[in-house]
């Protein structure tokens, strides 16, 4: 493939192939979801809160299957795995269109969580190859591509309440399953690799491999370990439980305020109208503020982006808790929810090949991803069924503030990692997780 972009670094390529794997993969995400959600409880007769469980399912299994997953893609790369995935996921949707029953729809929601797409903390399937293919401009090439994410959601919020409302959530949903069929699997053949090595190149293009302190030493604030952690490794130090503890605190309040948000906002009276163009502001923000942070991301430390955006989802909550249905509030909220999820995107691409290394990646993330999915999968019906009990939703979107702000804090203090096998050699700079000290 490389002798078809003889002049430009196929990591690159890379990138725009992962970008549009990301958009197209948006329909399996929480965001569409929760345009489907009241749509077919009404068609099934069925609470939202039964509903909400569909989504925990896939989570729960993508979680269950992370571990294997990520295994596979360190062993064997996304081209293969990539296009068998997006035909699962597309085929997933395609069926649970034509589902009667809640147990249906359950069974196919859990088997669409095998695809591994639509994940809380970023998509294995293009984050992983991508830190493989680049060290010093990692945060960019990431960013790049998982702006495909929020552009998806941008253009599928006005697509999704539109055809729900023309054609009905079914014939919606086939049409979703169709187009994440019709992108993921070839692109995911044409232009997917395993890693530079395969190709005989090397990270981010450079002529020769580069060393370890050379690479830390690219940026001035740079924050890339040049040692590569095994996941044994990496689960004996105190940084992995903190991150883990803080992505599982985030999750449960993520997923559940997405999931439910946009019902919240129409039950204060706001317009459907109102709601489709406030919720849009969201992933419109994050297209901006990704490539922002990832360009931020080779420059300044990543838990300090981590804890910038972690902070700007506890604010964004204010809104929520404050508003009687007042245009202003669903506007702020949006607006500096998608600030801060950029952020948080980056905390979650970026973080994991920048404390613990590339050679391990897949198999790091694949243990991560069941916390964070954990979490995130308790956090619909757990938030659901108490949205329909008498407490006032403004205490539950408080405490989801207050889990964002309490992540936050835990990211902040989880510092860079070192490896105590590791002795340098005299005169050797000494890398404190990645940053010469």
């Amino acid at each position: 493939m490389q002798r078809f972009f003889p002049r430009i670094f196929y990591g690159w390529v890379m990138v725009w192939a992962a970008l549009v794997i990301n958009l197209a993969s948006t329909f399996l995400n929480a965001v569409v979801f929760s345009f489907l959600i009241g749509p077919i409880a009404l068609s099934l007769d069925v609470p939202k809160s039964a509903l909400a469980w569909c989504l925990t399912l896939r989570l729960v299994v993508a979680g269950i299957s992370g571990p294997w997953l990520g295994k596979l893609i360190d062993r064997h790369g996304t081209r293969w795995l990539g296009a068998g995935c997006g035909a699962l996921g597309g085929v997933s949707l395609i069926l649970a269109a034509q589902a009667n029953s809640l147990w249906v729809l359950y069974a196919l929601f859990a088997l669409s969580g095998l695809a591994g797409f639509g994940g809380p903390s970023g998509q294995l399937l293009t984050q992983v190859p991508l830190a493989k293919w680049f060290t010093a401009r990692r945060g960019q090439a990431i960013s790049i591509a998982t702006i495909g994410m929020a552009i998806g959601t941008t253009m599928a919020i006005p697509i999704t309440q539109q055809l729900v409302d023309g054609i009905g959530w079914r014939a919606a949903t086939t049409i979703f399953g169709v187009v994440v069929i019709a992108v993921i699997v070839p692109v995911s053949l044409l232009f997917m690799r395993r890693a530079p090595e395969d190709m005989g190149l090397y990270p981010d293009g450079a002529a020769a491999p580069i060393p370890g302190a050379e690479v830390v030493q690219t940026r001035a604030m740079r924050l890339a370990t040049d040692e590569d952690w095994t996941v044994q490794q990496a689960l004996r130090t105190p940084t992995m439980w903190m991150l883990l503890v803080a992505l599982g605190l985030s999750g449960v309040a993520l997923t559940g305020t997405l999931v439910y948000r946009v019902d919240f906002w129409r039950s204060t009276g706001m317009s459907p109208n109102l709601v489709g163009f406030g919720t849009a502001l969201d992933p419109f923000c994050v297209i901006f503020s990704t490539l922002l942070f990832g360009y931020l991301a080779d420059r300044i430390q990543i838990r300090y982006l981590g804890f910038v955006g972690l902070a700007g989802l506890a604010a964004s909550m204010v809104p929520m808790v404050v508003t009687s249905g007042e245009t202003i509030t669903i506007l702020l909220h949006n607006i500096m929810w998608g600030v801060a999820a950029g952020a948080f995107i980056t905390l979650n691409s970026v973080l994991w090949p920048n404390y613990f290394g590339r050679l391990h990646l897949g198999a790091i993330r694949g243990i991560v991803l069941p916390v964070s999915i954990a979490a995130s999968s308790l956090g619909a019906p757990l938030i659901g069924y108490v949205l329909d009990t008498s407490i006032q939703p403004s205490h539950v979107w408080a405490a989801a503030g207050v889990a964002f702000a309490l992540s936050a804090a835990l990211v902040l203090i989880a510092r860079p990692p070192r490896r105590l096998d590791h002795v340098p050699s005299p005169g050797t700079p000494v890398a404190r997780g990645g940053v010469i000290g």
